[in-house]
């Protein structure tokens, strides 16, 4: 049995998403996908559009054989931790072969390289990286002016998110010592950030923009018409519907409070409360902070730390070389049943299919990681626009889903 893993979080899943799939079943041979997927809240420090069932439903319509969660604590850190939380979830689920994921380039060895020098970086590379920053300029401009001046090669395979994400997988591969394949696939269609739906293939930032507009005519032509009706039903939220949440929190938080949060460095705290009388919205908050240093994204990430409460501690606690994550399961297909046992027998952490009874299997720190999961899903719900959608405990509640197919 062939099985073949992807790190994702289809914030929604559309058209990119299903060729993503169908390239990597391809390109590496395989009988079944296991998709890690992020869950309530996503890397770009933003809730998922859709919650995590419904994205999981639409997923395995579209070509995804089973999903399981990426614990909230890593799909909202920065691409390192955010890779290495997901790949340990792999390698530990003892069932993947592969792991398939898209780039702007098809040169893994380029990939590889950079990936070895983050890893194991020389010291010309750490002295240029430190000196960059000591100018103002954001990690990852820092970090691709010392990969073009140590390896010298163009910083350009460093410009794109994908490729990023790409060299962090591989990172974690090595870092792991892991026998899993990498697999790229090439990535086609509409860049990544492009807001704007043109063609049968959209980025997820153009769907959701198409979703907050209410334009849901234009999702016919980006989604995956299997998934169309899963998304008619679906009340969306979006990152804005807790600035209620987030006033109160940074009008009773203080600096010492603040400081503890992960993502929270060089004084950043104290210009977080300056806001406090100046903007509400979340999304202006972190407009008001960005600069050189801080970017929008990286904003939003210590934005969504400071509403989950996700501490610098966690960060420490959860670090995937000292802890082994569970591996709980959000859906698959009935056809997928086979991966069901191999799961079951390989794993060499708990699996959790249902929460009520699972949850005894977990160690203390597992538990713990839970408890944060099932928080994050209870603040999510606030999100929903009506007092009858704000529903907790779903965790506890929601089956896993099966489609049978």
């Amino acid at each position: 049995m062939n099985t073949t893993a992807v790190i994702a979080e289809y914030n929604p899943f559309h058209n990119g998403h299903k060729y993503h799939l169908r390239s990597a079943r391809k390109a590496s041979s395989a009988d079944f996908i296991l998709a890690v997927m992020s869950p309530s809240f996503v890397q770009r420090g933003e809730a998922a559009v859709y919650d995590k069932w419904i994205r999981t439903r639409a997923a395995l319509r579209a070509g995804a054989d089973m999903v399981v969660e990426l614990p909230v604590v890593y799909s909202t850190a920065s691409a390192e931790s955010f890779a290495r939380g997901a790949v340990k979830i792999i390698c530990e689920s003892g069932v993947a072969d592969s792991i398939a994921f898209g780039a702007e380039t098809n040169d893994l060895e380029a990939l590889s390289a950079a990936a070895s020098l983050f890893l194991y970086p020389t010291e010309g590379f750490t002295n240029t990286l430190r000196d960059e920053l000591s100018k103002g300029m954001s990690f990852p401009s820092a970090r691709a002016a010392a990969y073009s001046r140590e390896s010298g090669k163009s910083p350009d395979i460093l410009s794109t998110s994908n490729n990023i994400l790409a060299i962090e997988y591989l990172k974690a591969l090595k870092s792991f010592s892991s026998n899993i394949r990498p697999v790229i696939t090439k990535r086609t269609g509409a860049d990544y950030n492009s807001e704007t739906v043109e063609g049968t293939i959209a980025s997820a930032s153009a769907v959701r923009k198409v979703i907050y507009k209410g334009k849901t005519n234009l999702l016919t032509q980006a989604v995956p018409p299997e998934c169309f009706d899963i998304y008619e039903k679906a009340m969306p939220i979006f990152m804005d519907s807790f600035s209620d949440a987030m006033a109160y929190l940074l009008r009773t938080m203080n600096a010492d409070d603040l400081r503890q949060i992960s993502g929270i460095s060089e004084g950043i705290e104290n210009r977080i409360i300056k806001t406090v009388g100046s903007a509400y919205k979340i999304t202006d908050i972190c407009a008001e902070l960005k600069t050189k240093r801080y970017t929008h994204t990286r904003l939003m990430r210590i934005m969504c730390h400071i509403l989950l409460g996700i501490t610098k501690e966690h960060e420490q606690m959860f670090e995937p070389d000292d802890f082994e994550p569970y591996i709980r399961v959000l859906g698959f297909r009935k056809s997928a049943e086979p991966l069901v046992g191999a799961l079951s027998r390989n794993s060499s952490v708990p699996i959790i299919m249902n929460v009520n009874k699972d949850e005894r299997l977990l160690s203390d720190k597992q538990k713990a990681l839970l408890d944060i999961e099932k928080k994050s899903t209870d603040i999510y719900y606030l999100g929903q626009p009506t007092p009858s959608a704000k529903k907790r405990a779903l965790d506890y509640t929601m089956p896993v889903v099966i489609e049978n197919i």
